[in-house]
């Protein structure tokens, strides 16, 4: 198996998850054409798939360790380093206020306020992170153990595997502006920058498949949760 496979494999768990946000947000605004049962089938399909997605990363971690590995090159060293821009709070946060700022200034109300509902998802979802990465204690793949190895509350680094940061920040950026845009195009962006930054992660062997897969997940519905209780306000 090729390292693109395994790529294909993150990309299509990742995806999956960013593909949740639009439709389930499509659901709440079409809600007048859709009964209360069928509301609650969609849910339950979406939780089914997104527990499948998991065990399934969880059960190739190992691999896709293996995998990304033997396929290093400066080639791709050089592709992925634009991950660390997309995942990163030093570029997020200065680019989520500099928008602010500048559509308050030139009077555009509502893309401010859309930048303060993502700003507010980003937030959200950074701050939970921060709180698990310590609480779980799990160790990162160039440790040398498996993955089910945890130290919990430890303050080594080494022991912070999940979740993954990047893939955290990008998802529920990612996913709060899919939310406001409402464009499949945007929804595709969307899915793509998740899926490059996490594949990522797993490359530089700072994460393992499934820290990639759940954080992807936690991070659209943090940002989803976050809009829909933004918008009831």
């Amino acid at each position: 198996m090729s390292l693109s496979q395994s790529f294909l494999r993150t990309t299509l768990a990742l995806a999956l998850c960013v593909a949740t946000a639009p439709v389930r947000a499509q659901s709440a605004t079409e809600a007048s054409s859709r009964t209360v049962r069928a509301s609650s089938d969609h849910e339950h399909t979406i939780w089914a798939a997104s527990s499948a997605l998991a065990a399934a990363s969880f059960a190739f971690d190992e691999r896709l360790r293996a995998i990304a590995l033997a396929n290093r090159s400066p080639q791709l060293d050089r592709i992925t380093v634009g991950a660390d821009i997309l995942g990163t709070a030093g570029h997020i946060v200065p680019a989520l206020v500099a928008t602010y700022l500048g559509s308050r200034l030139l009077g555009q109300r509502s893309i401010a306020s859309a930048t303060l509902r993502v700003g507010l998802s980003y937030a959200a979802a950074d701050a939970i992170e921060s709180m698990l990465k310590p609480m779980v204690g799990e160790a990162r793949p160039f440790a040398g153990h498996d993955p089910l190895t945890f130290r919990p509350f430890s303050s080594d680094g080494t022991y912070q595997s999940f979740p993954s940061a990047h893939v955290v920040h990008i998802s529920s950026l990612a996913s709060a502006i899919a939310l406001e845009a409402h464009r499949p195009w945007v929804t595709a962006l969307a899915g793509a920058a998740i899926t490059y930054v996490g594949a990522q992660r797993v490359y530089r062997d700072q994460h393992w498949s499934s820290d990639v897969v759940v954080s992807g997940m936690l991070g659209v519905e943090v940002a989803r949760e976050v809009d829909s209780w933004l918008r009831r306000r």
